[in-house]
C-alpha cells in the first residue's frame, strides 16, 4: 500500500508552532475526541481548546464531526494532519532500526578484530616453527585498531540512537504511563 506524501506549507508550520495544537493533534492521533476531553488530557480550559481546534479546523488537519440529534461534537485528524502526525512515528521506527543495526555491526566489528588477534597470535606462535622447518621467517601484519574504533563508534551511535527514540516516543506518546 502506497503512503501519501504530506507537504507542508507556511501557513501550517504557524499552525504547528504552537505546542497545545501539536499536543492536540497527538491527542487525536489515537481517535475522536471531544473538546472536554482533550482539555481534561491538556489540563486547558475548554475555551482555549476549542480556539486551537478552530485553527487546526482552517487549516486543514482537523475536522469537526457533528452527528444530527446529538449533542456531543466530535474532532478527528483529516488525512493531512495523520500525514504529519505519523511521519514522525516513522521517522522513528527507521531511527530504532537503524540504531539496533549498528549495535548489532558493533559487535560483529568487535568479534571480527578479536578472530583476527587470535590469528595472529596463532601465527606468531607459529612463526618460529616455520622458519625452523623450512629456513625462512614469516611476518605477522600487526593490527590496525580502526576495527576497534568503528566497533566503538557504532556501539555508542546505536545506543544515543535508542535513548533518542525512547525520548521521542515518550514525547509523542505524551510520557510513559
Amino acid at each position: 500500500m502506497e503512503e501519501k506524501i504530506t507537504l507542508i506549507d507556511r501557513d501550517v508550520l504557524k499552525v504547528l508552532a504552537a505546542d497545545t495544537r501539536m499536543d492536540i493533534l497527538k491527542i487525536l492521533g489515537e481517535g475522536a475526541r471531544t473538546p472536554s476531553d482533550i482539555s481534561k488530557k491538556l489540563k486547558k480550559s475548554d475555551a482555549t481548546i476549542v480556539e486551537h481546534l478552530e485553527v487546526l479546523t482552517k487549516a486543514g488537519l482537523v475536522t469537526k464531526v457533528e452527528q444530527p440529534g446529538k449533542k456531543w461534537v466530535f474532532y478527528t485528524l483529516t488525512d493531512r494532519g495523520q500525514g504529519i502526525i505519523s511521519s514522525k512515528s516513522r521517522r522513528l521506527i527507521i531511527i530504532l532500526s537503524t540504531s539496533i543495526l549498528a549495535i548489532a555491526a558493533s559487535v560483529g566489528t568487535y568479534f571480527y578484530q578479536g578472530q583476527t588477534s587470535f590469528q595472529a597470535i596463532a601465527q606468531k606462535e607459529a612463526a618460529p616453527l616455520a622458519s625452523n622447518a623450512a629456513g625462512t621467517t614469516t611476518s605477522i601484519v600487526s593490527q590496525s585498531p580502526y576495527l576497534l574504533y568503528a566497533s566503538e563508534f557504532l556501539l555508542v551511535a546505536g545506543f544515543i540512537g535508542i535513548v533518542y527514540y525512547l525520548i521521542e516516543r515518550r514525547s509523542l506518546k505524551g510520557g510513559f504511563k
